[in-house]
């Protein structure tokens, strides 16, 4: 057998640059696999600070914000049995024997953190505008206090005019049929009717007292 040098040249030459290619791409592979190892870390803190957001804002109470819409539609007409601080009084009302007044007709539940926050606001507007042509009008709704609960009653609400001093007028919503017409979903909603009947203003969440005070002296004027 003849060596044949100038042949293991090329033979040795083929074997290196076949082992720097392959040493390339296991560079390229390895770069690749760090380039995709970095984009899913970046993808899981994004997830991440989006699923911590999303529980942050579930978490936060919503009802304290006030939510105002102004509105031109009329207000539904309903009758409900009045409540006084014992109890029914076997008296009822209807919102349009007020019409020629203006109302402030608030929608609540006696267990509700931000009604109670809310009681003593609305006592000071009743005395300074209760005597002004303008009618305060709570509607006690019987939502319980926890799913599969009890319903609130006619004698929760008494209870809260007892406790929280409201003199104005409740009324009961047994089967909630009157928050359902107006579409409250949440305690307490305002709605501040005009002489006329129509919808001037609807407000959800606890309320500053110079934003009513403003549009009980406006549509009173």
């Amino acid at each position: 057998m003849i060596f044949n040098a100038q042949q293991n040249d090329g033979i040795a030459s083929d074997f290196l640059v076949q082992h720097l290619m392959s040493s390339r791409s296991k560079k390229t592979r390895k770069r690749k696999e760090k380039r995709v190892s970095s984009g899913e870390i970046i993808v899981g803190l994004v997830i991440l600070v989006i699923a911590v957001w999303g529980v942050y804002s579930l978490t936060q109470p919503s009802s304290t914000q006030t939510t105002t819409t102004t509105s031109s539609s009329g207000a539904p007409d309903f009758a409900l049995p009045v409540v006084g601080s014992n109890g029914l009084t076997g008296q009822t009302v209807t919102l349009s024997s007020f019409r020629g007044k203006v109302v402030l007709l608030e929608f609540m539940v006696p267990w509700c953190p931000h009604c109670q926050d809310m009681a003593p606001v609305l006592e000071k507007l009743y005395q300074q505008y209760g005597s002004q042509n303008v009618v305060f009008l709570s509607v006690s709704g019987a939502w319980p206090e926890q799913a599969g609960g009890p319903p609130a009653s006619a004698s929760d609400a008494a209870q809260f005019m007892r406790v929280y001093g409201a003199s104005w007028t409740f009324v009961y919503d047994s089967s909630n049929s009157v928050f359902n017409k107006y579409g409250v979903t949440a305690t307490p909603t305002f709605f501040i009717i005009d002489k006329n009947g129509m919808v001037a203003n609807t407000y959800q969440g606890e309320v500053a007292e110079n934003t009513l005070a403003a549009d009980l002296t406006r549509l009173n004027a």
